[in-house]
């Protein structure tokens, strides 16, 4: 009797240890939790992550507060989660730029190795914009040109190491478009650039070149989304046009992230959590009207896009040897 008691003992404790709760722990949550981003107050990060801790903090009964952990391009918001407990009380909302990070430098985290995925916000599309007089109609057009007449044509971005940036070495490595990079500090740089003829084109984020488009002040290609951008959509994609083979698809996403190893029981309410506020209509138009198309990806199918992403930009960041200064 006795040894069966015991048995049981420690059935019950081994199966409460695998849930990741201990005896006498307060139902999860039982304190406020930290959002953090890696990026200031009042920019498009922050703007998301402040959209979400209202909604979160009403699905789980307890305050969502944002922690701005500014500086780095999100490396120190991102390092600080990592280096965070695993109990489900400090989440990372963070941008696509946060998983391709430390492949351009040292950071004390990696995405795929460190976080787990709450959900998936959704994303933000890229346009292929040119600038004005440039005698080219269509994208078929102009790539054949790039194509012939290769460091012809300059290709702007954000800076190195920019998704934008690393857009124009996939389209090098599936393609042979060879381009001339110039780094600017911002989109909105690169904007006034092309719309002054300072640089021939960009691969670039849709909101900031929108108003251009619609002014004629540059010239729009295509979108590089797997379809046609709502907010431009008399435009194609890239894989409609059939330029590239094996096809081009560039988006900019946002998720929220927990630390790995997180309990499951944690992770599931968050998630369950995240999925609620997802469905709210207040939510679906204002993640609209800040130019991101709304997630419909599982924690799952987005565990495996990221993974497939790691290893597409690791090779891209590899073969072309690029860098950023630590």
């Amino acid at each position: 009797m006795a040894r069966s008691f015991l048995l049981k003992g420690a059935l019950l404790a081994a199966l409460i240890a695998l849930s990741g709760f201990s005896v006498g722990q307060d139902a999860y949550p039982s304190r406020p939790i930290k959002l953090v981003t890696g990026f200031a107050a009042g920019g498009g990060t922050d703007t998301i992550a402040r959209l979400f801790s209202d909604r979160l903090s009403k699905e789980l009964g307890q305050p969502v507060i944002v922690e701005n952990r500014a500086g780095a391009a999100g490396q120190i918001g991102a390092e600080f989660v990592a280096s965070a407990p695993a109990d489900g009380y400090t989440f990372l909302l963070a941008p696509s730029s946060t998983l391709t990070l430390p492949y351009l430098r040292t950071t004390r985290y990696e995405v795929t190795r460190d976080f787990e995925p709450i959900g998936h916000v959704g994303v933000s599309g890229f346009v292929m914009v040119v600038r004005p007089r440039l005698p080219f109609n269509t994208l078929q057009e102009f790539m054949a040109s790039v194509k012939a007449n290769p460091n012809k044509y300059t290709f702007g971005s954000a800076g190195v190491g920019s998704i934008g940036h690393l857009g124009l070495f996939l389209l090098k490595s599936r393609m042979g478009a060879e381009m001339i990079h110039v780094p600017f500090k911002s989109s909105t740089e690169v904007a006034q650039a092309l719309i002054s003829g300072q640089i021939d084109c960009a691969i670039d984020i849709v909101p900031i070149h929108k108003p251009h488009i619609e002014a004629n002040s540059v010239g729009a290609m295509a979108t590089t989304s797997a379809e046609r951008d709502p907010s431009l959509p008399q435009l194609p994609t890239f894989n409609e046009t059939k330029v590239v083979p094996g096809g081009y698809e560039l988006t900019f996403w946002y998720a929220i992230f927990a630390r790995k190893g997180t309990p499951a029981p944690a992770l599931n309410l968050a998630r369950t959590a995240f999925a609620s506020a997802m469905k709210q209509q207040p939510i679906q138009d204002r993640i609209k009207g800040l130019g991101i198309v709304p997630s419909q990806l599982t924690p799952e199918q987005f565990r495996s896009n990221i993974a497939a992403e790691s290893e597409l930009w690791q090779k891209i960041i590899k073969d072309n040897n690029i860098k950023l200064d630590n």
